[in-house]
């Protein structure tokens, strides 16, 4: 009977700590987080906050460098395109057996034959490359559609500079981009809505008739351009597309505004309904 005693009194006090224990860890786990409690809170429709006319600066983006080669003899050309207006081509090679088929891209240029790189994922059957033409003069372009390149970019750009012989490629730093004419103007834009960043941004890519180039920018905070706004906040960019109308949410958690883009500017714009979509967009982001 004694070391029965003694066990109780040894083990009341354990199982007394493991309960206590237990209670802690369910009210820790139960207690809501930084960032939960920051996303419950709606910001506020402030336009005055923000500049009328934005003029967002953009330059030419650095793509993936290309290295000069030819296919192996044994590799098969199963796709080509031709560029408008010039002697350069986009050609597709297959090696390897059909079990496990290797595609490889390349350039060709007038004198010249260019790596594009591994096509991972290739499928032979889909639409792969569309011409760009909107663009005129010298330099020919097309849009692939392909995850290509060192990087594994999901789609990109390709633009033929005949009188260099050279390629220049626009990869959208291996995001995903989609052609949209924001300005109505006939010649699109590429867009990348990166929903997925923290905070959410817009990258926008649009062509520079004036220099025959790409040119790129990611809408993100700038002192310059909301002088008015705190200086430590986090400010994010989100495009949205109602009833045939693009236009950009941009703001932080205390205030947001919208714009439209017309040939580099951000101008502000006052849709009928004037609620953050952004904050609707996290609120069903939380529910599902």
């Amino acid at each position: 009977m004694t070391n029965i005693v003694r066990f109780i009194a040894i083990m009341i006090p354990i199982l007394l700590s493991i309960l206590a224990c237990s209670n802690d860890e369910v009210h820790h786990t139960s207690m809501p987080t930084v960032n939960s409690r920051h996303s419950n809170q709606q910001s506020v429709y402030r336009p005055d906050m923000f500049l009328e006319n934005i003029a967002f600066p953009f330059g030419e983006g650095l793509g993936q460098p290309l290295e000069s080669g030819t296919p192996p003899s044994e590799a098969k050309l199963i796709k080509s395109f031709a560029l408008t207006r010039s002697e350069a081509e986009v050609h597709i090679y297959k090696s390897g057996g059909d079990a496990s088929p290797i595609y490889t891209g390349y350039l060709k240029g007038k004198n010249s034959e260019w790596k594009l790189g591994n096509l991972p994922n290739f499928n032979e059957n889909q639409a792969w490359i569309n011409p760009m033409n909107f663009i005129t003069g010298d330099v020919s372009g097309a849009a692939i559609e392909i995850p290509f390149g060192e990087i594994g970019a999901q789609n990109g750009l390709l633009i033929y500079h005949p009188k260099t012989d050279s390629w220049k490629i626009t990869d959208f730093q291996g995001h995903t981009a989609i052609p949209m004419d924001l300005d109505n103007d006939g010649v699109p834009e590429w867009v990348g809505n990166q929903t997925d960043w923290v905070p959410h941004a817009v990258e926008i890519h649009r062509w520079v008739a004036e220099y025959d180039r790409f040119e790129s920018t990611v809408i993100q905070w700038d002192r310059s351009l909301f002088p008015d706004a705190p200086i430590e906040e986090i400010f994010y960019s989100s495009l949205f597309v109602e009833e045939g109308k693009h236009f950009i949410e941009i703001g932080y958690k205390d205030g947001y505004a919208f714009f439209t883009f017309d040939h580099g500017f951000l101008k502000k714009y006052k849709p009928t309904d004037t609620r953050s979509r952004v904050w609707e967009m996290q609120m069903a982001r939380q529910h599902h």
